[in-house]
């Protein structure tokens, strides 16, 4: 058994940061799932990196363009298969798991995440195009975000919301899934599964701003604990947000919960240890997602054991006293969002222009 049964036994669901087509037909992807690797979340910047230095996708690269898929759109193509096979890897895991857990994540252009109606099209198109029923659309958690995330869940939709930074914005995004699902079932008298979707929440760039304050403001004791804090602050909410009677009206229905999910969990002050996200936020109905690096650290030095839910009084207390110095955490998640979305949207533009260029380079040879 591995920490990451471990993990599972505490309720606690570990997916993997990383998806590749040489990862994923190498084998490499299945014996992840065997030391408990439960789903797999695409990511721009690597799948950019494979099509720019390996030859995986070169030709289905020159094949989407032979059989006239415009080139802007050859990457979606090349995704959507990775994420079928990634999918297929997975689904005894979602059988398994009732739908809960196998699922493999989609991401789709941030460059949408202000437009409610182009990225609800984009989600559906993309999905139809994998046809998997344990696929999941990543949707960024902006105010057209939630509404997107609402249209999409009363589809049925599996769905991963991204760049959450705050408590209010994962509220805010619960209250819109809560309301997708309420029309959901009202509106589908037969439904095959019912949606499993998670919210992802940034951990170490929080810390990271937050320190910046606390460092001019001569109070290095306070830094590094803001993120956890916030986060048992979310996991809090997200109790009081699924067993209302709201809730439990939803969920004898069958319907799952809005599972909050850590993300970007490597400290960016070296001077931390490397798992302390990690070993702080292990509880029950959560998900964490490790890029492969930190996966390995994890499994060489993380402890494993419930910690998310131990010190909700001391979190509240560190949110109070850096209130009280007069730092505003929603104006630093509004920016952390805009920033890490403007980042997302560059890395998607590269990962298109690295498509053509390798199509460039390689049509003469066909």
């Amino acid at each position: 058994m591995t920490k990451l049964h471990q993990l599972y036994r505490l309720g606690q669901s570990p997916w993997l940061n990383y998806m590749r087509r040489a990862f994923i037909v190498s084998g490499e992807l299945r014996e992840s799932i065997d030391q408990g690797i439960l789903g797999i979340t695409a990511n721009a910047a690597v799948f950019e990196d494979a099509i720019r230095t390996d030859t995986d996708y070169d030709k289905d690269i020159y094949d989407q363009l032979v059989a006239g898929t415009p080139t802007t759109r050859i990457h979606e193509r090349l995704m959507a298969d990775d994420v079928q096979r990634a999918a297929d890897l997975l689904h005894p895991i979602f059988e398994e798991s009732d739908g809960l857990d196998g699922v493999a994540s989609l991401e789709i252009d941030p460059a949408l995440a202000d437009d409610d109606v182009g990225t609800v099209a984009t989600a559906r198109r993309l999905l139809t195009l994998v046809d998997r029923g344990n696929a999941m659309v990543e949707i960024p958690a902006t105010a057209a975000g939630s509404e997107a995330v609402r249209a999409l869940t009363m589809d049925g939709i599996n769905i991963n919301a991204t760049h959450i930074f705050s408590v209010s914005v994962f509220e805010r995004i619960a209250q819109a899934y809560i309301t997708g699902l309420e029309t959901y079932f009202r509106t589908h008298s037969v439904w095959r599964t019912t949606p499993t979707s998670v919210a992802s929440f940034s951990l170490s760039p929080l810390d990271h701003a937050v320190d910046e304050q606390l460092e001019a403001l001569g109070r290095p004791e306070l830094q590094g604990r803001t993120a956890i804090a916030s986060a048992r602050l979310l996991y809090a909410r997200y109790w009081d947000l699924f067993s209302g009677p709201r809730w439990k009206a939803l969920a004898a229905r069958g319907a799952r919960p809005l599972r909050p999910k850590w993300t970007r969990l490597r400290p960016q002050d070296d001077q931390r240890p490397a798992t302390m996200y990690i070993d702080a936020l292990i509880g029950p109905d959560t998900v964490i997602t490790f890029a492969p690096a930190t996966l390995d650290l994890f499994l060489e030095e993380g402890r494993v054991a419930r910690t998310l839910d131990r010190q909700s009084d001391a979190a509240e207390g560190h949110l109070a006293r850096i209130a009280g110095l007069g730092i505003d955490l929603e104006a630093i998640a509004e920016d952390l969002q805009r920033e890490h979305l403007e980042a997302a949207d560059k890395q998607y533009q590269a990962l298109i222009a690295g498509v053509i260029q390798k199509l460039v380079a390689e049509a003469p040879q066909h």
